[in-house]
């Protein structure tokens, strides 16, 4: 419950590090907008709303500029051809949406094909820098320790800096993972998690590590958690004190 505790500007600090949204083809748009409406009318100051790329122009009617909007390309599997989400990434730039992140082959990823993950970042970033703010996905659920470092490298070649930890879908980011990266790049990488987090210690673990950007599905309980860690509501009802 959405109570009047977003008034209060801490609250509306936290929320601002979150991505909050609805994604898969499959989604149904009447559902996207409901979460979309959700959103608008919570009052919450979060960072983007994140939808797919056929649904953008609805939602951007919906959301009247309340947030930025985010939109992945090759989601959630990234195995389509490199041209095809180079088309799809020239699209969201006609579309002039706000953010995005960009699935990179998971099979480079996984047979260790670094060289190839280096070239497909720079042709990514040749189209897109200074345009359109952007992540690399790993989907670092599938990967070992030494490859989700790997990647990060070979990412950080191709001249790109912000990581996507996984796409969701059940893939979801550990506070390890999170540590890995942080502990060999620091600040030379923006790690953004996602999947799978779901309560207020995993986002508060991962602010201790630098981090500005999450991506969650259960934004709405983990805000009003944090209102209730900061004694702004008093009883299960979520009444405000």
């Amino acid at each position: 419950m959405i109570g009047s505790y977003v008034t209060d500007p801490r609250v509306q600090a936290f929320a601002s590090i979150f991505h909050f949204g609805v994604l898969g083809e499959e989604k149904r748009l009447e559902d996207v907008l409901v979460e979309a409406r959700r959103l608008r009318k919570s009052g919450l100051n979060i960072e983007a709303f994140d939808c797919e790329a056929c649904m953008v122009e609805a939602v951007r009617d919906t959301l009247g500029g309340y947030a930025k909007i985010h939109v992945p390309i090759g989601y959630p599997a990234g195995n389509a051809l490199v041209k095809q989400k180079l088309v799809q990434l020239e699209q969201l730039l006609k579309l002039e949406i706000d953010d995005s992140c960009y699935c990179l082959d998971y099979s480079n990823l996984i047979d260790g094909n670094w060289d190839a993950v280096t070239a497909e970042t720079r042709k990514v970033m040749d189209i897109c820098e200074g345009r359109l703010p952007i992540a690399m996905v790993i989907q670092a659920t599938l990967l070992d320790d030494r490859q989700i470092v790997a990647a990060c490298e070979a990412i950080l070649a191709g001249g790109a800096n912000r990581v996507k930890m996984n796409t969701g879908y059940g893939w979801g980011t550990s506070a390890e993972d999170v540590d890995l990266v942080h502990r060999h790049f620091n600040s030379r990488i923006d790690i953004h998690p996602s999947g799978n987090v779901r309560n207020l210690a995993q986002v508060e673990h991962f602010l201790s590590r630098g981090i500005g950007i999450v991506h969650s599905a259960s934004v709405f309980e983990i805000i009003e958690a944090y209102a209730q860690r900061l004694g702004l509501i008093t009883d299960e009802k979520g009444a405000v004190s």
